[in-house]
């Protein structure tokens, strides 16, 4: 705001009072010039959350794909040996001590062992590997939702650094004009047109606007470092932030909103799938007590082998047993009579039917619950444009006290200090008032983007 450095101005003309230099930071370099494109673009690529949330997604895609080869791919081993060995000495009395044919001649070997194979068990692996295929997508989605929660992350450090940078130069103004008030009323008591007591009671106004200004101070420091570390910068960097935070009131209904909470929300996609899961589990679970065959191929081991020294041959050699490739069928069931899971299993279906009635019931649930927090969200922010309304007009009638007040002082017309402290106090305080409403409702915003899960909040006039 310009107000400030126009008051202050007047001030500085009228009694030629020096400016307090600006407020310092650990840095000496030059603050880095940086935009809010800018800023999202390298929390994107720097963020250490976010790295580290890459790094579980891809560990979560091995998993996956272990679990895709065991369910279509049978496992092929290739096994390669080779040795050599030389008798050097036979030690006496030993009947058996006979030296080593190969001489020190290699043997060797090499072999291709395929594993046993299910070749169908009536959909039990598909069942198992269908619920790691919705654990995978669901990760992709999560990882996805946390690239939107620290673009949300950035937008708001960002603009809550460019707002706590604003309140400090409204302070940093307002103790130069405190400091230009002492120095008049000391100039004014010498002249015997002011007593001490105002002297003193000025000074007090400065020491208290001071003290605003550290808080204000460390709060710039607080909000610069929670940037940094978004963005994956050194901790104290500093930026020059030359933009203005956009107010735009929402123009949505509470109803288009949770209509779009039901088909994007996180909270709703991992409802469903443990929904889908819960289902597979309970048809895996009654057919593991039906007597379903399962149809395998029971593995085979084909080799090669040699032995260069004393006349044996080479040639192709077979696992015991598998001079064919044999498939088998067989039926494997145990049906519990009794026991911790009851008659039949009885008990045990009974436990996957409660888990998938439950998260059926959570789905509801959380719907319900969730459509509460999307109208207090929308509450909220619609609160808040009223706050902003207020306080802008609130801030204009300030500026308009205050340039009354200096107009008269300007003008050498009797004009209290009290009457000079509360007009600069007002319009400060009114300033600081209609930052924090801006940028608490542009919070409230990307927390109810977030939580129905888009980017961008739908707007419909």
């Amino acid at each position: 705001m310009v107000f400030f450095l126009m008051i202050f101005t007047s001030l500085e003309q009228g009694l030629a009072q020096s400016n307090t230099p600006a407020a310092t930071t650990d840095h000496d370099s030059a603050p880095e010039i940086l935009t809010l494109k800018m800023a999202i673009e390298r929390a994107m690529e720097n963020n250490l959350d976010l790295k580290e949330n890459k790094l579980s997604l891809q560990a979560s895609e091995i998993n996956y794909d272990n679990a895709w080869d065991q369910m279509y791919m049978p496992q092929i081993s290739l096994i390669l040996n080779s040795n050599a060995a030389k008798t050097l000495a036979n030690l006496p009395g030993g009947e058996y001590g006979t030296a080593n044919n190969n001489n020190g001649y290699p043997s060797s070997s090499a072999q291709i062992a395929l594993g046993q194979y299910n070749l169908y068990n009536f959909g039990r692996d598909k069942l198992v590997f269908d619920q790691a295929k919705l654990d995978w997508k669901r990760n992709q989605e999560i990882y996805e939702e946390q690239r939107r929660a620290t673009r949300f992350q950035t937008i708001n450090a960002f603009w809550a650094l460019k707002s706590h940078m604003d309140k400090l130069n409204a302070y940093e103004r307002s103790v130069e004009m405190a400091n230009a008030i002492v120095n008049l009323q000391r100039s004014r008591a010498a002249l015997q047109k002011a007593n001490w007591t105002d002297v003193d009671s000025s000074s007090f106004d400065l020491v208290t606007t001071k003290n605003l200004r550290d808080q204000a101070q460390s709060d710039v420091k607080a909000a610069l470092f929670t940037l940094n570390v978004l963005l994956g910068d050194e901790v104290g960097k500093r930026y020059e932030i030359d933009e203005e935070v956009v107010f735009l009131p929402i123009k949505v209904t509470e109803d288009v909103l949770y209509e779009t909470y039901l088909k994007e929300s996180p909270n709703m996609k991992s409802a469903v799938r443990d929904l889908l899961k819960s289902q597979l589990a309970l048809e895996l679970t009654e057919k593991n007590l039906l007597p379903l065959p399962t149809v395998k191929f029971s593995g085979v081991t084909v080799g090669y082998g040699n032995n260069a020294y004393g006349g044996s041959m080479s040639g192709f050699t077979q696992s015991a047993g598998a001079s064919n490739f044999d498939i088998s069928a067989g039926i494997n069931l145990t049906v519990p009579l009794t026991g911790p899971g009851g008659l039949f299993g009885r008990r045990t279906v009974r436990l996957s039917e409660i888990q998938k009635e439950t998260t059926e019931v959570h789905i509801r649930n959380i719907a319900n619950k969730d459509r509460q927090s999307i109208f207090q969200f929308v509450q909220s922010i619609r609160q808040f444009e009223k706050t902003v309304d207020n306080n802008q007009q609130g801030y204009k009638n300030s500026i308009n006290v205050l340039e009354n007040v200096f107009e008269r002082f300007m003008r050498h017309e009797q004009v209290s200090r009290l009457e000079i402290r509360d007009a600069i106090s007002q319009a400060r305080d009114s300033e600081t008032a209609l930052t924090d409403a801006i940028l608490t409702h542009l919070s409230y915003k990307t927390q109810l983007a977030a939580f129905i899960g888009v980017d961008y909040l739908p707007r419909m006039e």
